[in-house]
């Protein structure tokens, strides 16, 4: 069961790190306004639950297999620009995509 809530819980840490970003992007097109400017705020508060998940993790499980789990964020924050911003993404970004997929995979199924 250790295991599996370690990962859960890396998952969880790449959702709250991706969903942080997109709150920076937002909050970085509102600049300079900074007292008021919400997104920041939300963001740099995600990026501390993101963090507390992840220190539960490596408490649970080797570092070397929760933290690459983490890099499901990169998937994340492309699939989010795509809906939310609508920023384009070349066949060469998806690519890469698709290679730190497969490398989290691998790390995963490579743990016995």
């Amino acid at each position: 069961m250790t295991k599996l809530k370690a990962i859960c819980l890396a998952i969880l840490c790449a959702i709250f790190i991706s969903t942080a970003q997109i709150f920076q992007k937002i909050g970085a097109q509102r600049l300079p306004e900074i007292f008021t400017n919400w997104p920041i705020f939300i963001g740099i508060l995600l990026y501390v639950i993101a963090l507390l998940a992840l220190i539960t993790a490596f408490k649970e499980g080797e570092v070397t297999f929760v933290f690459p789990i983490v890099a499901v964020s990169y998937i994340l924050v492309t699939v989010y620009a795509l809906l939310i911003f609508n920023e384009p993404i070349s066949t060469l970004r998806w690519a890469g995509v698709i290679l730190i997929f497969a490398g989290v995979t691998m790390i995963g199924a490579g743990k016995k």
